[in-house]
C-alpha cells in the first residue's frame, strides 16, 4: 500500500457551462475535405476509444481480481462530448449506469434566489439520489439491482428531526427515533418500500438458500434419529425460517451490525479513540450536530476569513459530504465483494460489468468529492466515472493549484490502449489507488460524426456458471427434494430415533422407554418412560441401565405372531417397580436412581448381534451407562450379544437363561468375567430334576420313573433345550431316551411315535420351549399315555401362567415343572422373611388398569421378580461404587458419573442379598460362574387352577435351612 494519493484535479467550485471559445488552433472547426488518412485515424482512434472503455467497464474475473478503475476525463467540443455521451450511454445499456447533467451548484445559487436554511450539501445529496435511482434501476434479466442500504441510512438520519439540542436530550430524542425505525416491521414512503422489496429480492438470495439446505442436510443425516412428522417438519421449517429471516432484514433497520460500518470510516469521527462513539446512536448525534453546525451560517453570506464558526460551516459541510460519498462507495463496494467466504452472495459474483457514472462537466463538484474519499481510504471501489466538458479554462483542472493536482495521463483517442496500459502499470507500481487517478481523452468536433455513425460491437464478459440465479435454487430444491427422499425411506427403515426396522418388519434398537415396541407393553413402557423424565429433571445422580430383551413377535418366530410375550411384560414389570423404589428413596440426592434403555433384539433374539453394536455405541457415547440386564434366553445370538458388549467390561446380568456356557468365550474354555447369570445353570437343574423324577412324589400320587423320555428341541440356535435334555438323559441314567423335534407338528408325531410303543414310559421329561409345549400337552392327552406326569422346565413359566385353569381340569396329563421363581413359594416362609414384592406387583398392574385383562395380557410376575434382583445387584454395586467415589457430585455441582470398573468391582464382592425371588449371591457358586444357592422349584397346578410347590432346592433367604431333599 503506497502514500496517500493526491487531490483530485477538479476543483471544488465548479461553474455551470459556458460556451466555448475554440482556442488557437481552431480545433472545433470541420473541415470540408478531410483527408482519407486523416478520417482513418480519427475512426480507428474512436473505435480503440470504445474498446478501451468497454476493457475499462467489464469486471476482471475473480482469479484475476477486481482493479481500480481511473476517472475518464473526456474534453472537446460540446458537439463531440454529447456525441461521446450518446455514445457510451448506448454501450452501457442493460448494466448500471447513471447519468448527472449539468445542474446548479448550491453556492453558485444568489443569494435572493436560494431559500436561506437550505443545507449547503442539498446539491450533493441530490445528485446523489438520482445516481442511486439510475444505478439501482437497470440489471440484468433475473438479477438483484443495486442498493445503497448506508447512503439511505445517512439521509434518514440527515432528515432526522430532533428537537432537543442539549447533548444528552439530543442523544435520548436519537435514541427514541432509531429505536421506533427497528421497530417499524412495514415500510414507510414510497422509497422504503421500494428499497424493502429490493432488499427482500437481494437477500432471499443468501439466508433463504442457506436455511432451507441447512435443515435439509439436518433433516437427511439425523432422518435415523428423528421421527417421520419431525423429519418432515424440520425440512420444511428451513424455507419458513428463511422467509421470515429474509423479511426481517429487509427492513429498514435490520440490527446494529449493518450499520457498524459508520464506527470504521473516517468522516464525522473524533481524532482520538477514547471519544468515539459506540453505537450508532452515538454516531447519529455527531452527524445531527455537524448538520445544525453546517445549517448554522450560510456560506453565501459575506463574512471574514477568520471567523470561527464559518469555517466550523464549512469544515461539517465538507464531513458531511465525504460522509454522503463514502457510504455510497461502500454500498458499491459491497454489492461487488467477491470473497470465498461469502460465496453465498451470488449476485456479487454475477456482476460482471461496472457501474458508470457519467458526469457533464458543470457537476464536476461531486467527481471532486469521489477522489477526496478515494484519497483518504485508499480503498478501490468498482465505480467507473466519467467525466465530460471542455478543455482549457473552464476545464476540470481549474482552480486546482497545481501543487496538489494528481497526474493527468493525456491523449487523442487513438492513444487510448496506450494510455489505458500506462496507467495500468503505473497502478501495479504504486498499488492502492494509484497515484496517476485520470486519463484524459481529447476529442474534436471531426469526432463527432464517427461517434454517431461508427458500429463497435460491445465488449462483455458472460455471467460465470456457477453464478446463475436458478442455481441455488436447483442446488437447494435437489437437496430438499432428496431430503424427503431419505426421510420418507427412513420412515420405511427406522421407526424411531436409533431404532430401525428390520426385514421380518419388527422394529429393532434401542429407547429411551418413550418407543412402544408393542401394544401389548405399552403401557408398562409408559411407566418406564415417565419415571425416566422424572429422574433426568430430579437432578439428582443416577446410572442408565440397558436392558436387553425380545420385544416384538413376528410369524417366523417359534412363539408366532400371537406371542403375549408376558415374560417380557413381567421384566419390564419387575424393572419399573425398582426404578421406582429407588426414586422413593432418593430424597437426598445421595442414592443413585435407575435409568432404563429399552433394547429390543426381536423375536427369538434374532437381532440380538445388531442390537449389542448399537447397545456399545450408546455405552461409548454415554458414560452413565453401568450395565445390561436381561439377555434372558439362551440362544446362540445371545451368546453372541455376550461376547461383543465383554469387549467394554460392561457388566451383563442375565436374568433366566440358564445354558451353562452361554458365557464362554469363544476362543476356548474362559468365561466373560463380566457376565453374571443370576439363574440356576442347566447342569443343576437336570440334576435336581432327575432326582425328584427316580424318586417320584408319593405324596402327590407320582410314583417313582424308572423310564423316562426326553423330549428335545433341536434347532441349532438354541442352545438351551439341547443341552437340558442331554443333561437330563445323563443325570436320569438307564432308562431315559432322548426324542428330538423341531417343530410343533413334528412333536405331535413324536408324542404319537413314543406313546404308541409297547413300553410306555413312566415320566416325560420336556427340554423345549414354552411356545410348543400346548401342543406337546394336547398330543399327551389324546395319545395312549394316560395318567402320564409331565415334568417340564422353567421356560413353560409363561404357558402355565397363561393356561392354569386348564392345566388344573386335566384329568388326562399332570403337569409338573421345574421353576426358577414362584409366589407360591413364600407361602410356607416365616412373616419376618416373606417378601411384599407380589402386593406391590399388583398395585402396578391395577393402577395400570391391567387387573381385570386376561393372563395371557398381564405380566408375569415369576419373570418380573427375578429382573428386579438383576436389577437390584446391578445398583447395589452401582452404589458401593459411587460412594467410594467420595460425593454425589462434581466439584462445578453436577452428577457425577458412576465408573464402570468400580461396578464390575462391586458385583464381584457383593454381599448376598435376601432377593425377592430368593437368594443373590452372583458368582458365589463354587465355580466362580454362576450364582450361589439360587431356588430351584418343583410347582404343579391343583384342580382349582392354583400353582402350588411340592419341591424346593436352594434358599429363598439367607437364613432358610437347607432342604433334606436336595442332599
Amino acid at each position: 500500500m503506497t502514500s496517500a494519493v493526491p487531490s483530485s484535479p477538479f476543483p471544488g467550485d465548479p461553474v455551470a457551462p459556458a460556451p466555448i471559445s475554440p482556442p488557437p488552433g481552431d480545433i472545433g472547426v470541420i473541415s470540408k475535405h478531410d483527408p482519407d488518412e486523416s478520417y482513418r485515424r480519427r475512426h480507428e482512434g474512436i473505435r480503440e476509444f470504445l474498446r478501451v472503455f468497454d476493457q475499462m467497464r467489464v469486471r476482471p474475473t475473480w482469479r484475476n481480481g477486481d482493479l481500480p478503475v481511473p476517472v475518464l476525463w473526456v474534453t472537446g467540443p460540446y458537439t463531440a462530448t454529447t456525441s461521446v455521451t450518446q455514445a457510451l450511454e448506448a454501450r452501457c445499456d442493460g448494466t448500471p449506469f447513471a447519468h448527472l447533467g449539468p445542474t446548479l451548484d448550491v453556492e453558485e445559487v444568489a443569494p435572493p434566489v436560494r431559500e436561506r436554511h437550505t443545507p449547503p450539501y442539498a446539491a450533493l445529496v441530490t445528485q446523489l439520489r438520482q445516481a442511486t435511482r439510475d444505478l439501482a434501476a437497470v440489471a440484468p434479466p433475473g438479477e438483484a439491482h443495486l442498493r445503497f442500504p448506508l447512503f439511505a441510512q445517512v439521509l434518514w438520519l440527515l432528515d432526522l428531526q430532533v428537537t432537543d439540542d442539549e447533548p444528552d436530550r439530543l442523544h435520548d430524542g436519537v435514541k427514541r427515533a432509531v429505536r421506533q425505525r427497528r421497530r417499524q416491521i412495514r415500510a414507510g414512503t414510497g422509497q422504503d418500500r421500494r428499497n424493502f422489496w429490493a432488499n427482500v429480492r437481494a437477500y432471499s438470495e443468501g439466508p433463504l438458500p442457506a436455511w432451507a439446505a441447512a435443515t435439509a442436510l439436518l433433516g437427511a443425516g439425523w432422518a435415523d434419529q428423528l421421527t417421520t412428522l419431525f423429519g418432515v417438519c424440520a425440512i420444511l421449517a428451513g424455507p419458513v425460517i428463511g422467509s421470515l429471516h429474509v423479511l426481517l432484514m429487509s427492513r429498514s433497520w435490520a440490527g446494529r451490525r449493518r450499520y457498524m460500518w459508520f464506527r470504521r470510516q473516517p468522516y464525522l469521527m473524533p481524532g482520538q479513540r477514547r471519544n468515539q462513539p459506540h453505537d450508532i446512536t452515538g454516531f447519529a448525534v455527531r452527524l445531527l450536530q455537524a448538520r445544525g453546525r453546517a445549517e448554522a451560517v450560510p456560506l453565501y453570506e459575506a463574512g471574514s476569513a477568520e471567523d470561527r464558526k464559518r469555517q466550523e460551516a464549512v469544515q461539517a459541510n465538507e464531513g458531511i459530504e465525504h460522509l454522503l460519498v463514502n457510504a455510497f462507495l461502500e454500498d458499491l463496494r459491497q454489492g461487488y465483494e467477491r470473497r470465498l467466504w461469502k460465496v453465498w452472495r451470488r449476485v456479487a459474483w454475477a456482476r460482471t460489468s461496472y457501474p458508470v457514472l457519467l458526469v457533464d462537466g458543470g457537476v464536476t463538484r461531486l467527481v471532486t468529492r469521489i477522489e477526496e474519499v478515494r484519497a483518504a481510504t485508499c480503498l478501490p471501489d468498482p465505480l467507473l466515472v466519467v467525466v465530460t466538458g471542455p478543455g482549457g479554462a473552464g476545464g476540470p483542472s481549474s482552480g486546482t493549484p497545481s501543487a496538489v493536482r494528481a497526474p493527468v495521463m493525456a491523449g487523442r483517442p487513438e492513444l487510448t490502449e496506450e494510455l489505458w496500459q500506462r496507467w495500468g502499470a503505473e497502478l501495479a507500481r504504486d498499488r492502492a489507488v494509484g497515484s496517476h487517478r485520470v486519463l484524459r481523452i481529447e476529442m474534436e468536433a471531426k469526432d463527432a460524426p464517427i461517434l454517431e455513425k461508427i458500429n463497435v460491437p460491445v465488449r462483455g464478459r458472460r455471467r460465470p456458471a456457477l453464478a446463475h440465479p436458478v442455481l441455488p435454487w436447483l442446488v437447494v430444491t435437489a437437496l430438499v427434494s432428496l431430503s424427503f427422499v431419505r426421510v420418507l425411506a427412513s420412515a420405511t427403515t427406522n421407526c424411531g430415533p436409533g431404532i430401525w426396522r428390520a426385514s421380518t418388519g419388527e422394529c429393532i434398537g434401542i429407547g429411551d422407554g418413550d418407543f412402544v415396541f408393542d401394544a401389548h407393553l405399552s403401557r408398562m413402557l409408559g411407566v418406564i418412560d415417565e419415571q425416566n423424565r422424572a429422574i433426568l429433571s430430579s437432578g439428582h445422580p443416577y446410572a442408565t441401565v440397558i436392558y436387553f430383551g425380545k420385544l416384538t413377535t413376528t410369524g417366523r418366530s417359534s412363539a408366532g405372531a400371537a406371542d403375549p410375550i408376558t415374560d417380557i411384560h413381567g421384566e419390564l414389570a419387575g424393572l419399573a417397580l425398582e426404578q421406582r423404589k429407588l426414586i422413593d428413596n432418593s430424597g437426598d440426592g445421595s442414592k443413585l436412581q435407575m435409568r432404563i434403555l429399552i433394547a429390543n433384539a426381536g423375536a427369538d433374539f434374532r437381532f440380538a448381534e445388531d442390537v449389542a453394536k448399537e447397545a456399545l455405541r450408546r455405552i461409548q457415547d454415554d458414560p452413565t451407562v453401568i450395565g445390561v440386564v436381561g439377555l434372558g434366553e439362551s440362544r446362540q445370538q445371545v451368546q453372541t450379544a455376550i461376547q461383543l458388549l465383554a469387549r467394554k467390561a460392561i457388566p451383563l446380568i442375565s436374568t433366566t437363561a440358564t445354558f451353562d456356557d452361554l458365557g464362554r468365550r469363544q476362543s476356548g474354555d474362559a468365561y466373560v468375567p463380566s457376565f453374571f447369570p443370576l439363574a440356576t445353570p442347566n447342569s443343576l437343574l437336570a440334576t435336581v430334576a432327575a432326582r425328584w423324577a427316580r424318586e417320584g412324589l408319593p405324596a402327590q400320587g407320582i410314583p417313582p420313573a424308572r423310564t423316562a423320555a426326553v423330549f428335545t428341541d433341536t434347532m441349532l440356535s438354541d442352545l438351551f433345550s439341547r443341552d437340558l435334555g442331554a443333561r437330563f438323559v445323563r443325570a436320569f441314567g438307564k432308562g431315559a431316551t432322548s426324542v428330538g423335534y423341531t417343530n410343533a407338528a413334528g412333536l405331535e408325531e413324536k408324542v404319537t411315535e413314543v406313546c404308541t410303543r409297547p413300553e410306555k414310559p413312566d415320566l416325560v421329561y420336556y427340554a423345549g420351549r414354552t411356545a410348543q409345549f400346548g401342543a406337546f400337552v394336547d398330543a399327551i392327552a389324546k395319545s395312549q399315555c394316560h395318567q402320564l406326569t409331565v415334568m417340564a422346565n422353567d421356560d413353560i413359566t409363561q404357558y402355565v401362567n397363561d393356561h392354569e385353569p386348564q392345566l388344573g381340569r386335566n384329568n388326562r396329563v399332570r403337569v409338573t415343572y421345574v421353576a426358577l421363581a414362584s409366589p407360591s413359594a413364600w407361602a410356607s416362609v416365616p412373616r419376618q422373611f416373606r417378601t411384599d414384592f407380589f402386593q406391590k406387583f399388583d398395585a402396578l398392574v391395577t393402577s395400570l388398569g391391567m387387573q381385570k385383562l386376561a393372563g395371557t395380557q398381564q405380566p408375569s410376575k415369576e419373570y418380573a421378580v427375578q429382573a428386579q434382583d438383576a436389577a437390584e445387584a446391578l445398583m447395589r454395586a452401582a452404589q458401593v461404587a459411587f460412594s467410594g467415589q467420595g460425593g454425589p457430585s462434581t466439584a462445578d455441582g453436577r452428577p457425577d458419573v458412576v465408573e464402570r470398573g468400580g461396578v464390575l468391582l462391586a458385583l464381584e464382592k457383593l454381599e448376598e442379598i435376601d432377593g425377592d425371588s430368593g437368594l443373590v449371591k452372583l458368582h458365589g457358586a463354587p465355580d466362580g460362574r454362576h450364582a450361589l444357592d439360587r431356588p430351584i422349584l418343583l410347582v404343579t397346578v391343583n384342580p382349582a387352577g392354583q400353582q402350588v410347590v411340592i419341591r424346593q432346592c436352594g434358599r429363598l433367604y439367607a437364613q432358610q435351612p437347607p432342604s433334606p431333599t436336595c442332599d
